[in-house]
């Protein structure tokens, strides 16, 4: 999903490096590295998103509200509390189900 944080897990020079995902084409992710300062391709499976912490922006990554975002609001063991942004309903999601939104992301 284009706009979250992330970071490179596979080997190679760029294993562990952070960066956003600018856009995502079929298989390829083009992700921005903020430590080598450019632009990077690479298999989306390579790339893993960055777990938020309480008070981020994030995106739902998985189920049927997929592409959603919004703030997490607390942290309950592997739940977080969701405030939606467009609703501003209060929604329990899996953390694993939410990535950090990018401050790159428009």
């Amino acid at each position: 999903s284009s706009g979250i944080n992330a970071e490179y897990g596979e080997d190679g020079q760029y294993i562990g490096q952070m960066g956003y995902i600018r856009s995502v084409s079929g298989p390829i992710s083009t992700v921005w590295l903020y430590e080598e300062e450019r632009e990077f391709e690479c298999q989306a499976f390579q790339m893993k998103p960055v777990v938020p912490r309480k008070q981020d922006k994030v995106v739902i990554i998985t189920g049927n509200r997929r592409g959603n975002h919004g703030q997490l609001i607390n942290i309950d063991n592997d739940d977080g509390i969701v405030k939606a942004d467009k609703s501003l309903e209060l929604r329990i999601l899996k953390l694993d189900s939410l990535a950090k939104l990018s401050a790159h992301h428009a």
